[in-house]
């Protein structure tokens, strides 16, 4: 009984830190899961803060100062956000002219390499489906034919020995008593080994 305590216990300890493994893996996986979205719930709110303080600011700007003098500003930061929005704009142009280009040359890959890969694969199991087929006709089934001719032949044989046997056997009974000849065909008898 004690044995078997002691036996369970590993075996306990085992599932129960695979448990812990187990859960240490999901906690894990959902903390990333809340970390990646918390990351884009702070960026989508900064965006939207950003937004609502250059608009507070213009209204500002326009209520509280000069207008003439505040109109240069806001036409000096307009300048600035219209560069860096055509900047911004040639950036992604350029990242998807890259995007295209490694479309283009995995396409090229996969024509030039794995496309040959696989013929050469699928020619490879035609290769293989016929050599087993023709050791099937040519190896396989000569071998299980002479088995069976074998087989056949030492029934026939052992057959014919137990009639040879049974022959003898009724010579010996029916033969006169003065015939030797049937005598010495009489079949010796083993000697009991008990």
């Amino acid at each position: 009984m004690a044995d078997e305590q002691s036996k369970a216990s590993p075996n306990t300890a085992a599932t129960a830190s695979s448990a812990e493994n187990a859960a240490q893996t999901a906690a894990a996986n959902k903390s990333s899961g809340k970390g990646l979205q918390r990351v884009v719930l702070i960026a989508a709110g900064g965006l939207i803060g950003l937004i609502v303080l250059l608009f507070l600011l213009a209204i500002g700007l326009a209520v509280f100062t000069n207008v003439e003098q505040s109109g240069a500003v806001i036409r000096l930061i307009r300048d600035l956000v219209i560069i860096f929005l055509g900047l911004e704009g040639i950036l992604i142009i350029l990242s998807l002219s890259i995007l295209v280009l490694q479309i283009a040359r995995l396409i090229g890959l996969l024509q030039t390499e794995i496309k040959p890969i696989l013929e050469n694969t699928q020619q490879t199991v035609k290769t293989a489906q016929t050599t087993v087929e023709f050791v099937s006709e040519n190896v396989t089934q000569p071998i299980i034919r002479i088995s069976g001719f074998i087989s056949g032949a030492s029934v026939l044989i052992g057959n014919l020995m137990g009639l040879k046997k049974v022959i003898s056997r009724t010579k010996v009974k029916d033969a006169p008593d003065g015939d030797f000849n049937s005598a010495k065909t009489e079949p010796t008898k083993p000697k009991d080994k008990s």
